[in-house]
């Protein structure tokens, strides 16, 4: 009968057994979570980051391409080297029914970046989920070359949660049409 009570005895574990064996599985847990929280982290930076760049692009080359077709800047309506920038084109590219051209608007109005043609209501280009900081317009109309717009924007994720802004910054410059 003592050599089953022996036996039994090696087979048990004793409470400090026990305890070392919780606290390495606390600490494997712990690394675990660790790692899978800077793993969310690190996808919550690359969306802010991603939704911030797609939208800076879609302004950039939305404004780069109306600038192409533009016959010429409307400057009465254009304001150049400041921020928030405004630039009015004139172009003869989806013009309204008896008229040979119109006017397309760029401009920054409650954080967002609006198109607005001539006789239409004015589209928001940008999602709500991010806040343009800066919209810069500069009018390079040298005499030695065709008129042209360069354009810089600035765009930030926008969101009530606490986190990277995720700011981006696009510059391009587009060269308006021949006449």
């Amino acid at each position: 009968m003592s050599l089953i009570l022996s036996l039994k005895k090696e087979r048990g574990f004793t409470l400090i057994e026990i305890i070392v064996y919780i606290v390495i599985l606390a600490l494997i847990s712990l690394a675990i979570l660790v790692f899978i929280n800077q793993l969310l982290g690190v996808n919550e930076t690359t969306r802010r980051t991603r939704e911030s760049v797609d939208n800076a692009r879609r302004i950039i080359d939305t404004i780069a391409q109306e600038v192409r077709h533009a016959d010429s800047v409307y400057t009465p309506t254009s304001s150049f080297g400041v921020s928030p920038g405004q630039v009015s084109l004139e172009t003869s590219r989806d013009v309204p029914t008896d008229e040979d051209s119109t006017y397309v608007d760029f401009y920054v109005d409650n954080n967002g970046v609006y198109i607005k043609r001539e006789s239409q209501t004015a589209q928001l280009l940008t999602s709500e989920k991010v806040k343009v900081t800066n919209l810069t317009f500069t009018n390079l109309n040298g005499s030695t070359s065709r008129p042209a717009v360069r354009i810089s924007v600035t765009v930030e994720y926008n969101s009530p949660i606490s986190g990277p802004k995720n700011e981006v910054t696009l510059k391009t410059t587009a060269v308006l049409r021949s006449i």
